[in-house]
């Protein structure tokens, strides 16, 4: 355990921290984590993270709490999401991007499946080609004010461009016919899915989420006689 650093403060691993004395309120920001590409001839992108944001989380002065970070998926697995729950079990929870299926790109984290005052979805990945085509490129993360932009689909032998375009995490690129996709960005970009119809092509992994922590200690005043 340790303490929660100076605001604002960013976690990028799960972990516990003790609230500074005479917190009593945080905001919780959360992306989930990317999901990976396909394998194996699949071709489709993995879905980018999703983003939510809680403006005010009730905590204890000096208690501790859980901040779950969550991972991107290695090829064909989803991204996991990130979420901390404060008092009276007040949740930030921003879900994971989704594997895609054979050649189709996958899911972006969905607002319905995140929790908060606000919630974006994760980029959709992008659509594989046929036999001997690139795969589809990762969902870019999902934005602080927006949906990522999804990646894109390729019916050629090179690979799909991963979503990007805001401050989410970019997707990783489609690979190429028959090569291996590539990694996703953080925070939450999904990884491009392997191209071609070789079997043991890899698809990228998707980048992790990452929790932002902000809080305000109160201003003490000090009276003289």
């Amino acid at each position: 355990m340790a303490f929660l650093g100076t605001s604002p403060f960013t976690i990028t691993t799960t972990s516990t921290y003790e609230i500074p004395l005479s917190v009593s309120s945080i905001q919780v920001e959360c992306w989930g984590g990317g999901a990976g590409g396909t394998e194996n001839a699949k071709k489709g992108g993995g879905g980018g993270g999703a983003y939510s944001t809680r403006t005010s989380i009730p905590v204890t002065s000096n208690g501790t709490y859980t901040f779950t970070v969550g991972t991107g998926g290695v090829a064909d697995t989803p991204g996991n999401p990130s979420t901390m729950i404060g008092d009276s079990s007040v949740t930030c929870t921003a879900a994971g991007g989704s594997v895609g299926s054979l050649s189709v790109g996958g899911a972006g984290g969905t607002t319905a499946a995140s929790v908060g005052d606000t919630t974006y979805a994760g980029g959709l990945g992008g659509d594989g080609g046929g036999n001997n085509d690139g795969g589809g490129g990762g969902g870019e993360g999902a934005c602080i004010a927006s949906t990522g932009n999804p990646g894109s689909a390729t019916a050629t032998a090179t690979g799909g461009a991963g979503g990007t375009g805001c401050d989410g995490g970019d997707g990783g690129t489609g690979g190429d016919a028959n090569a291996d996709g590539n990694i996703g960005s953080i925070t939450g970009g999904g990884g491009g899915g392997a191209g071609g119809e070789i079997t043991t092509t890899v698809g990228g992994a998707g980048a992790r989420g990452e929790i932002v922590v902000t809080y305000t200690i109160p201003r003490r005043i000090f009276f003289t006689s």
